[in-house]
């Protein structure tokens, strides 16, 4: 088992117990590939965290077999995972065709003036945070919106109004969110705008040795002006025949 694809394996579990890794590893025997349990352990981690951090996706990896890497690769190219704390409430607006057309601009702005935040912030005093997302698969119920994993469809403004004011008075019945801020404060954070927590640093003559080295340190391998990008162009030169 290469140390490069499966760092720390054997290393005790100290954020997943041992429920948590029995069910991720259930989840990879049921396919051919582990990659592909990725994305329900993911939703195991957030749910336990309320946010995925590096050190739990390291852990996720583990029980999947797979390399960090792979795992904050998937993570980060959804966006209904979370990488930096949330309010209690978390309220995704779709703004998509069929919501658009039936009236989610003027839907989406009131819970911008009723929850005073923009979208992609929370509020100061940690109830709420307020997203734009994609299709949430409701059209028949546009304009839509999830709060806490639970739609709520045909919205006006008016009940906006009424669903806030049941957020502030804690009547709504929906399950509970862990924010993820003491998570926060004593785990490393994936920084999406410069990913790579988990990248693995490579051997000091490339992953794939001469090949690596081929593109990344030519000069080693093809004496001075030799190789093309040292010529000016990096193309072969086409050989006309008549």
């Amino acid at each position: 088992m290469s140390p490069l694809q499966f760092p720390g394996q054997g290393a005790p579990y100290e954020i997943l117990d041992a429920a948590e890794v029995e069910r991720i590893q259930e989840l990879r025997r049921r396919y051919p590939q582990g990659k592909s349990a990725i994305l329900p352990a993911l939703w195991i981690l957030q749910r336990k965290e309320g946010i995925l951090t590096a050190e739990g996706m390291r852990e996720l990896a583990r029980a999947l077999e797979l390399s960090p890497g792979q795992v904050e690769a998937v993570a980060s190219f959804y966006s209904m995972y979370f990488f930096k704390p949330h309010g209690r409430y978390v309220v995704e607006m779709c703004t998509n065709l069929s919501c658009l057309l039936m009236g989610s601009s003027k839907v989406f702005d009131s819970f911008q003036e009723q929850l005073q935040c923009q979208p992609g912030t929370t509020t100061t005093d940690g109830l709420a945070t307020l997203q734009e997302v994609e299709c949430l698969g409701a059209c028949g119920g546009a304009p839509v919106a999830q709060i806490n994993h639970r739609f709520f469809e045909n919205l006006t403004p008016d009940k906006v109004t009424q669903l806030v004011s049941d957020m502030r008075a804690g009547k709504l019945d929906l399950r509970a969110l862990p924010t993820g801020r003491e998570v926060a404060a004593q785990q490393e954070l994936v920084d999406l705008a410069n990913p790579g927590a988990n990248r693995v640093p490579l051997p000091a003559g490339g992953a794939a040795g001469s090949v690596v080295d081929l593109v990344k340190g030519a000069q080693k391998l093809i004496p001075g002006r030799d190789h093309p990008a040292e010529r000016g162009y990096t193309e072969a030169p086409v050989e006309h025949r008549t």
